[in-house]
């Protein structure tokens, strides 16, 4: 049975890249936190379904709303880690990128009291440093890699990897990845993961790319935010149309576009797992 992997980017809307220019993070605890109702409608949405999803939570957000984190791992899903401050990987050094992912991990476990295993980078931005410090400070697996190159943002995945099913990747030291899924079309990557590429796409094509993706792989991975999925936020000044239009459009109708997209593949009995249960898997494999 082919599967599904749901992911939630767990950030508010004045976290995300494109409107970085207007709010850096010292500026982040003057903004109005509103997260907590489009995730309340994706958690309805979910538990309309019975799927299961990953929950990649930025520390920052777990540290203000400790009891939100626990309800959402009360419906059954996975909580894993987005970091703390949401810094590209890219734009700070080691020590600062190590010191970012243990303090996130460390907020998300005393909240848990279990340990969190799962990490994802802001912006699909991983590199060789970043999957170091992930298995030297206890992750078991990583689902930063994004190989649409033409996105200035995404990193590269360094190293030997073997894939021990589609979908998952294990390098030598036994740590894992599971990139986003994107469709190959004559020799071409194009985006299909969901984000703003879900919200751009027509949902009766976007539905038959992942249908293509099933069909040659037997899994796909799809991510979202929570801001995607509110059409009230504040319409930020003084960002370019380029950013503008990829944060803003589709917003409205794209709650109705997801539980369609649930609902088709939910019908036709394809699996939905948690990154880890995806993991688990291919564990058995090896």
């Amino acid at each position: 049975m082919a599967q599904i992997l749901v992911t939630v980017d767990l950030e508010d809307w004045f976290q995300v890249e494109n409107l970085r220019s207007c709010f850096p993070i010292d500026t982040w605890q003057n903004c109005e936190l509103r997260l907590e109702e489009p995730t309340h409608k994706l958690l309805e949405v979910f538990d309309a379904y019975n799927i299961k999803a990953t929950f990649f939570v930025l520390g920052w957000i777990a540290k203000r709303l400790p009891n939100f984190v626990k309800k959402i791992s009360s419906h059954g899903h996975e909580i894993a880690s987005h970091g703390y401050g949401h810094k590209l990987c890219c734009d700070i050094n080691q020590s600062s990128l190590r010191e970012d992912v243990l303090k996130s991990k460390r907020i998300l476990e005393d909240i848990m009291s279990r340990p969190v295993t799962g990490y994802r980078a802001p912006s699909f931005s991983t590199n060789k440093t970043l999957v170091s410090i992930l298995k030297d400070t206890g992750f078991v697996y990583d689902s930063s890699y994004n190989d649409f190159s033409a996105h200035g943002r995404y990193g590269s995945l360094h190293g030997s990897w073997k894939e021990v099913r589609p979908g998952l990747l294990r390098n030598h030291e036994g740590f894992y990845e599971m990139p986003v899924s994107n469709l190959k079309f004559f020799g071409r990557t194009i985006p299909w993961g969901g984000g703003g590429y879900f919200r751009l796409i027509p949902l009766w094509l976007f539905n038959k790319g992942v249908k293509r993706i099933l069909s040659k792989r037997g899994s796909y991975l799809f991510y979202c935010h929570p801001w995607e999925f509110d059409p009230g936020q504040p319409k930020v000044q003084g960002i370019n149309w380029n950013h503008r239009f990829r944060h803003y459009t589709g917003i409205g109708r794209n709650l109705k576009r997801l539980e369609n997209f649930l609902k088709n593949f939910k019908d036709n009995q394809f699996e939905f797992l948690t990154c880890s249960q995806f993991v688990a898997l291919g564990k058995q494999a090896v």
